[in-house]
């Protein structure tokens, strides 16, 4: 089992983030409906904007500074022109995900539908006896989703997901998640050969209850060990204040010619020119990711690695 098949199916999670009785397909979409409005995370009413300073044990040198605004989403600006670090930022953003910052909804993300899916639903004991609902969304013939097979057991007293499935044509991701006070404290991912344990804990800052420090652990014969153990600490959190001009500004495109590379071919060579030190090639490349190949799987980490390329 790779890692990057446990990572992908992580994502599906985080995104999604006693008895038989099958009722309505429409139920199901009711209730996914249902959580994803219920559902917010730490995006509590109130909070406008959110900025932190994020370091993590893996590169104990650098420290990322996180910039949150209510319908805006998350912008990260690593400290240094560290090539080895520019990662850092889509990887604590991805954190904060699960932390419960900037939820999106997993009927979009997966682009789950009514039209392109069959779904059922049934209701389940958890193992600590809580009363559940099984949403089960299988791809209708000739649909080629992210997933062969959804499942997520949902506590529809609290809106949340505590048990989770997904079926890829890579194998099977099994999710488990448990709360305080409505955000995920603790999530476990298992596939085959590999276990990812992720621990969030949390502060108050002006009322509001903000991310503290994230834990992950991850066990398998393919994990390497700089891997197995990373922790990821937030610091200095501001809440309500203005943040810096210019963080939000989506880069100029007119400058970017169209490409005769791929995707992948464009972000190898971006980060060959990174490693060279020569920053205005990396800065095209990314750019040329964005601009015309904006639904591949690298456009949003070019666009981040975009932004904190030094001006």
């Amino acid at each position: 089992m790779k890692r990057g098949m446990m990572l992908k199916g992580l994502v599906l999670i985080a995104l999604i983030l006693c008895g038989g009785y099958a009722f309505a397909a429409d139920d199901a979409f009711a209730i996914l409906d249902s959580l994803e409005k219920n559902y917010i995370g730490v995006e509590r009413p109130g909070l406008e904007t959110a900025m932190c300073k994020a370091k993590c044990s893996m590169f104990p040198d650098s420290v990322v500074s996180v910039y949150w605004a209510k319908g805006k989403g998350i912008k990260t600006r690593v400290e240094g022109n560290n090539p080895a670090t520019m990662g850092m930022g889509p990887m604590i953003t991805g954190y904060l995900g699960t932390a419960g910052f900037v939820m999106k909804k997993v009927s979009e993300q997966l682009k789950i539908t009514k039209a392109n899916c069959t779904a059922t639903t049934e209701s389940v004991t958890l193992k600590d006896g809580t009363k559940a609902t099984q949403l089960t969304f299988i791809p209708n013939k000739g649909e080629k989703l992210e997933f062969t097979k959804l499942s997520m057991a949902v506590d529809t007293k609290n809106w949340v997901v505590r048990e989770s499935s997904t079926m890829t044509k890579d194998g099977e991701v099994k999710g488990e998640f448990e709360y305080k006070d409505n955000l995920i404290t603790k999530m476990v991912s298992l596939s085959a050969g590999m276990t990812m344990v992720i621990t969030n804990t949390y502060a108050t800052k002006d009322k509001f209850t903000l991310p503290e420090k994230t834990e992950l652990t991850m066990d398998g014969k393919d994990v390497p060990k700089d891997y197995k153990k990373m922790t990821i600490a937030y610091s200095d959190w501001k809440v309500n204040e203005k943040i810096p001009d210019g963080i939000f500004v989506e880069p100029k495109t007119g400058d970017a010619p169209k490409p005769t590379e791929s995707a992948a071919e464009l972000f190898k060579q971006a980060q060959s020119a990174m490693m060279k030190g020569d920053m205005e090639t990396a800065k095209l490349k990314l750019k040329q990711i964005t601009v015309y190949y904006p639904d591949d799987p690298m456009a949003q980490t070019a666009e981040m690695m975009l932004k904190q390329l030094p001006k």
